[in-house]
């Protein structure tokens, strides 16, 4: 079974969507971010630290933690007194609360400098990485790198505040050791580390839903990093064996592998204290076909949506005067005003809010407006209606052209930035051609016979009855299709729209109508 396949069914075991508990390996891969490791001398270096890093790094007994509490001993000293950080003093002093403050602010700066250096070679992985369909993210990472992807996730920062935070589980980021924007909240030192440790327990707790729920995809860890191993031990404290049998197969590591030319997915184990908690192990070099199988599990509504319906929700029931206005019903009479209602839920009320205005566009609509031109908005249509249809037949291509979504080949880019356009939606559109027309074989077979017989579409119309017109049509070859007569034959004939003998047929010829003079842009080639 291929990596995709295999991993789809896998996501598919579970009701909800995945969490993603992203490591630094990730902005290493995207930004060119250093280790921490590698960060701390890079700050030694560019702050004037007259003692080298290997002073540090050896008198902490390679303690990373111990290591930034002796540089930032040092450096408070420097950054107080310095002419070479006034422009630092003054921007932050009144905000530094300790004698470590000073450090965490550079590399905070640091940090932000390096956010929009996006690494070019990782550009498809990126676009696909932005479109993934996942409830939130937990985060050890200080930089703003998962924001900048998705702008319409709330976050929340540092233990503390998701500890003290009502979670809503759903367009959600936990930048749980802090985050670059606030300085003070960086988890640095061993000072910072032990405070941490000692409400892990209260952290471990509130991520435990979490880990129940959701599917957990770990994506630039080791499998021994420290942090990992210390949240999934305070995780399983609060567990009991039955309970920690339920964590099977929810727990997905992915570990990255040089020149692997498919990624693997198998069955493992990973080892935290004296319990061995049983993982799938992806092991992949590209992360393209990962992001591919999360990008094509689309929600029904987008995330942003849904976090704010749960948010309202959850303070209608918290508390006896909330601010949002919710109405449950099924049935529609009993609301007075529906405009000063924000969010409804409710049974079978589709077609009596369409009496109140709200009213979706449907692919008959497409139909006709590819003919009679409605006149509809074609970023919007292609953007927001086009993904979300099912049939097999589809016009795309005025939508597409007109909302200059198309490339110089008739074809969306694979790698095309919009949201929208999942890795499935995209493989759709690009695979039409003018086979996808065709009648059936026992028709097809006639493609022969119908060229030699007739130069034109307006010839063909003219010896043809209606249901063969349909049929014949798409076999005659491109060039013989005059765009302009074919678009006024159907004009003339949209009654047959809705009959049902003829429906698929003529929705086929109109499909076959905007794909030529659309995709092919009226003077493209018949290919």
């Amino acid at each position: 079974m291929m990596f995709q396949e295999e991993f789809k069914n896998h996501i598919n075991k579970f009701s909800t969507s995945p969490f993603l508990f992203i490591g630094s390996g990730m902005s290493r891969r995207y930004i060119d971010l250093e280790t921490w490791y590698t960060l701390l001398m890079k700050m030694v270096s560019l702050l004037n630290i007259t003692k080298p890093f290997q002073y540090y790094i050896s008198n902490a007994q390679s303690d990373l933690p111990t290591t930034a509490t002796l540089i930032g001993n040092d450096f408070n000293d420097i950054w107080w007194t310095s002419e070479d950080f006034e422009d630092s003093r003054n921007n932050y002093s009144r905000e530094a609360k300790t004698k470590y403050s000073p450090l965490k602010y550079e590399i905070c700066k640091y940090l932000k400098d390096k956010e929009n250096n996006l690494v070019t070679t990782y550009v498809k992985e990126i676009n696909l990485l932005k479109k993934i369909n996942i409830d939130g993210i937990i985060t050890t990472n200080w930089d703003t790198l998962l924001e900048s992807f998705f702008p319409n996730f709330h976050t929340i920062i540092g233990q503390e505040e998701l500890i003290f935070s009502e979670l809503f589980t759903i367009g959600e980021i936990y930048k749980i050791h802090g985050c670059c924007s606030k300085p003070e909240s960086l988890i640095l030192t061993d000072e910072d580390y032990t405070k941490f440790h000692e409400r892990n327990e209260y952290l471990a707790a509130k991520l435990l839903t979490i880990f129940m729920e959701h599917p957990i995809i770990f994506l630039g860890y080791s499998l021994d990093d420290p942090n990992i191993q210390q949240i999934l031990k305070s995780v399983i404290k609060c567990l009991t064996k039955d309970k920690i049998e339920k964590l099977k197969d929810r727990l997905i590591f992915c570990q990255w592998k040089d020149r692997l030319e498919t990624p693997t997915i198998t069955d493992s184990t990973l080892l935290i204290t004296d319990t061995v908690l049983p993982i799938k192990l992806i092991k992949l070099s590209d992360f393209s076909e990962l992001y591919t199988v999360l990008a094509n599990n689309k929600k029904k509504l987008p995330v942003k949506v849904l976090r704010q319906m749960k948010g309202m929700i959850y303070e209608f029931v918290k508390t006896s005067e909330p601010k949002s206005k919710v109405y449950v019903t099924d049935n529609l009479e009993d609301l007075e005003d529906v405009h000063n209602v924000e969010f409804f839920y409710g049974v079978g009320l589709k077609d009596r809010l369409a009496e109140v205005g709200i009213k979706g566009i449907d692919s008959r609509n497409l139909f006709n407006d590819i003919i009679n031109d409605k006149g509809y908005e074609p970023k919007n249509i292609a953007r927001l209606l086009l993904p979300t249809l099912t049939n097999r037949y589809i016009p795309y291509f005025k939508y597409l052209r007109n909302g200059e979504f198309l490339n110089s080949d008739g074809q969306l880019d694979e790698d095309i930035d919009i949201l929208e356009f999942t890795p499935d939606f995209i493989k759709k559109v690009n695979s039409v051609t003018l086979s996808s027309f065709y009648p059936s074989v026992s028709y097809k077979k006639k493609q022969e016979e119908i060229n030699l017989k007739y130069s034109s579409f307006n010839e063909l119309k003219n010896n043809c009855e209606f249901f063969h017109v349909l049929m014949y049509a798409p076999l005659l070859d491109c060039e013989k299709i005059n765009h302009i007569e074919l678009g006024q034959y159907l004009k003339g004939n949209m009654d047959k729209l809705v009959e049902p003998k003829y429906g698929t047929h003529f929705r086929k010829l109109i499909c076959l109508y905007d794909y030529i003079r659309y995709k092919l842009n009226i003077t493209g080639d018949c290919d």
